[in-house]
């Protein structure tokens, strides 16, 4: 017979049930810390779906805009905010003229002391002049930004489209 003032050896001891709440601690702490990360991921990839769809929006509205139209009859700048439910976002449209390189003729670089180059045809280089000078002014790009503040920061997103004005008028002379 065991006396009386002895405990005994079923159940837990305080230090086991405290190591046992601290491992269910860490890992309801990693659950939460999961879970709250998903949900940041989930919302800002509506965010971004939202954003996706404004643009996308505002580049058909510019698409209408400029149909049938030469492009120097377009404004090149342009901005608004959107109607609620998205009244948080605003957006930017800007239209600017695609410059192409102007090709340096290997005559002229033969002048400049480089050696080797054979000249290039002079009515090659015109017909590629006039082709470049055209595309210059029949392309655009469209560029639509969509703006939006979160957290504090500004935000921003943009997406761009060439366009050509395959009326643009083809002149033979070089400019």
């Amino acid at each position: 017979m065991k006396p009386s003032n002895f405990p005994s050896n079923s159940g837990f001891t305080l230090l086991e049930v405290m190591i046992a709440i601290g491992i269910l601690a860490i890992g309801i702490g990693a659950i939460l810390v999961a879970e709250n990360n998903s949900l940041d991921v989930t919302i800002r990839a509506k965010r971004m779906n939202t954003v996706a769809t404004l643009a996308r929006n505002v580049m058909v509205e510019a698409e209408r805009e400029i149909q049938g139209k030469p492009f120097l009859e377009v404004r090149t700048e342009s901005f608004g905010k959107f109607d609620a439910p998205f009244s948080d976002y605003s957006w930017e449209r800007k239209i600017k003229e695609i410059t192409f390189p102007k090709i340096m003729s290997q005559n002229q670089g033969s002048a400049e002391g480089k050696t080797g180059e054979t000249a290039a045809d002079p009515n090659v280089e015109r017909v590629v002049k006039i082709a470049t000078n055209y595309l210059s002014k029949a392309s655009r790009e469209v560029t639509v930004t969509i703006l939006w503040k979160d957290k504090g920061e500004e935000q921003k997103f943009s997406v761009s489209q060439y366009w050509v004005d395959l009326n643009h008028e083809f002149k033979m002379a070089e400019e």
